[in-house]
């Protein structure tokens, strides 16, 4: 059985809301009335589902061609996009190959459905980006596009800003307009492929980039992070303070029925309460490492109902109230600088 919800970090979807916005497309009264958090752009750094976001690029942008509306959000996308610790963890990297090698390590904390891989072929690598359970899904071209652009940003960080891939290949059988070839005026792009992938000359990857290596730490994920409970808790997290935190509406998130939802739980030794609870206690902990924010806007944030129902939760979970929690925090991380 499948343990994975499709989620993506809502940064990854801020690029197509700025690229809406550029072309004057209604983002504001869609979101509003769309499943995504009403206040998405305001929380990059939480999950979103895969599939309301593609459906909802496609609704607030279907004046577009599918293909230009995902270079559109493509060009929005970079390096930049990656939390700061992935960055450094890619831009220290020794080599064109090994910046790559980071990228396909950190990808799964970006999209959970995303596997990449890196395969030599001849005198060029070709970088796969496959969305798993999603190759026949008629919106699939704008994850293509943004998990492409990925992989261009990493080698055009050692090969150039002006670097383009020799091949571009999609699983998506949308025709081409002409802005795409104008953007890749070299590039040989080809559509309805067995797999979404970028082709890098391995000459460039080969370059060295005077970086010093990233720990070994530092690269690896979490892996139970991502099974289902991991992605169930990071899926409601954007919604705690909304108001639509019901079972049956994370079951309609996730895309299966209310009764598949509290059964896998169940297997999993847990329950849409506890869920609940653990996701308001891991949003908490992170936004409390955030000295801007006070900690009766912590609590807001993570939907309690009260600073003071906040502050007893959290003790329950830690043994000290949010505030000796912070101050805890910031003392260790002083002592290790």
């Amino acid at each position: 059985m499948e343990s994975r919800l499709a989620l993506v970090r809502a940064t990854h979807l801020i690029n197509y809301i700025s690229a809406l916005r550029t072309v004057g497309a209604p983002v504001d009264r869609d979101l509003a009335h769309s499943k995504l958090p009403r206040h998405v752009e305001e929380t990059p750094d939480l999950y979103v589902s895969v599939r309301v976001a593609m459906e909802w690029v496609a609704r607030t942008g279907h004046d577009l061609h599918p293909m230009e509306l995902g270079l559109l959000g493509a060009r929005n996308a970079s390096l930049s996009s990656l939390r700061p610790v992935q960055q450094a963890v890619i831009m220290t990297a020794q080599t064109g190959l090994r910046r790559l090698e980071a990228l396909v390590a950190l990808s799964r904390s970006e999209d959970s459905v995303l596997e990449m891989s890196v395969r030599q072929e001849a005198e060029d690598v070709r970088v796969i980006c496959d969305m798993a359970g999603f190759a026949g899904h008629p919106h699939l071209c704008f994850a293509e596009w943004l998990n492409l652009q990925a992989v261009i940003s990493v080698v055009r960080s050692v090969a150039g800003p002006l670097w383009c891939p020799s091949e571009l290949c999609f699983v998506s059988s949308h025709r081409l307009p002409e802005a795409v070839h104008k953007a890749f005026p070299n590039t040989r792009i080809l559509v309805g492929r067995p797999h979404t992938s970028v082709v890098v000359e391995r000459a460039y990857l080969a370059r060295s980039t005077n970086a010093s290596v990233a720990s070994g730490d530092q690269q690896k994920g979490r892996a139970d992070e991502w099974q289902f409970v991991g992605l169930l808790r990071k899926m409601v997290q954007p919604y705690l303070n909304d108001g639509r935190i019901d079972v049956a509406f994370a079951a309609e998130m996730a895309g299966i029925s209310t009764r598949t939802l509290q059964r896998r739980l169940k297997l999993c030794g847990s329950s849409y309460s506890q869920i609940l609870q653990e996701a308001r206690f891991e949003l908490a902990c992170t936004s409390l490492d955030d000295p801007t924010l006070k900690v009766i806007d912590v609590a807001m944030m993570a939907g309690y109902e009260s600073p003071q129902h906040f502050t007893r939760a959290f003790r329950r979970f830690t043994g000290v109230t949010p505030t000796d929690y912070r101050g805890q925090s910031f003392q260790a991380l002083s002592e290790t600088e």
